[in-house]
């Protein structure tokens, strides 16, 4: 899917950002991003992989506002996720682009299906995928 096919299908829509939703996004990122860590110090993996999806999530709001768009849907977690993916497919690892995906996926599950299903491995994997996300988008956009 591409950019058109997000705005096509009213999943993003452009809209008026500044510098300031761009910060705020990305402040909240770096505060899940901590805190996903101190949820793996207390082996709490559940919430260590849903804090550093969230962190990757918001990371990934940052970049939208910085291009001028925002999510648009109700399917509002799809439409950042694959915002992230049409719009930055090259400037990420494809891991960690699939790992996003991936954690969109089982955050739902585990939070509204089946509670208590992440392991420890997925929850450091997520969290360490999360550090990169969050680091190279800081990269991009030079904050």
């Amino acid at each position: 899917m591409n950019l058109s096919d997000l705005l096509n299908k009213g999943l993003v829509e452009k809209f008026q950002s500044d510098k300031t939703h761009v910060k705020k996004e990305m402040d909240i990122a770096t505060s899940d991003l901590a805190s996903a860590k101190k949820m793996l110090s207390i082996q709490e993996w559940g919430w260590a992989h849903n804090a550093a999806y969230n962190a990757m999530l918001q990371a990934a709001r940052a970049l939208m506002f910085s291009k001028g768009y925002r999510p648009k849907s109700s399917e509002h977690h799809v439409a950042v996720v694959s915002f992230a993916e049409a719009v930055y497919l090259n400037k990420f690892p494809s891991e960690i682009l699939q790992a996003f995906s991936k954690a969109r996926l089982r955050r739902s599950e585990s939070m509204y299906d089946r509670a208590g299903t992440i392991s420890e491995t997925q929850a450091r994997n997520l969290v360490d995928k999360a550090e990169v996300f969050v680091h190279k988008t800081q990269e991009i956009l030079k904050v």
